[in-house]
């Protein structure tokens, strides 16, 4: 794949069904290869319970706050300037009104996430 200069304000503002978020693809398997995606994410409320079996998960929180629950354990709080790693095959869910990058690797691939509740 080719250098590229991602400009956000350049791409289109994307919504999910099964959560209250927005998003925009910045960097994704379609146009720049299948080792790493990255996505700008703005959630307002609770992400449903969610395992990716594909890709290791890296969520770096820009701006507010949230509580994850990664796996069995206690939630935790985090807020900007924080990150979050989930290894592929952990549950979590998380609530919070953030804005993140999601980072994946392998890139993320459509289909590729369950969600649990």
């Amino acid at each position: 794949m080719p250098a590229a200069v991602i400009r956000p304000g350049d791409l289109a503002l994307e919504c999910e069904a099964e959560n209250p978020l927005t998003y925009k693809r910045l960097v994704w398997r379609e146009s720049h290869g299948p080792c790493l995606s990255v996505t700008w994410i703005s959630l307002r409320g609770r992400h449903r319970r969610i395992v990716c079996r594909e890709s290791d998960r890296v969520y770096y929180i820009l701006s507010g706050s949230a509580s994850f629950v990664l796996g069995d354990a206690p939630p935790q709080q985090v807020t900007a300037g924080d990150s979050v790693f989930i290894p592929r095959g952990t549950a979590y869910d998380f609530t919070g009104d953030i804005d993140y990058l999601v980072m994946n690797g392998p890139a993320f691939r459509l289909g590729s996430d369950d969600y649990l509740d």
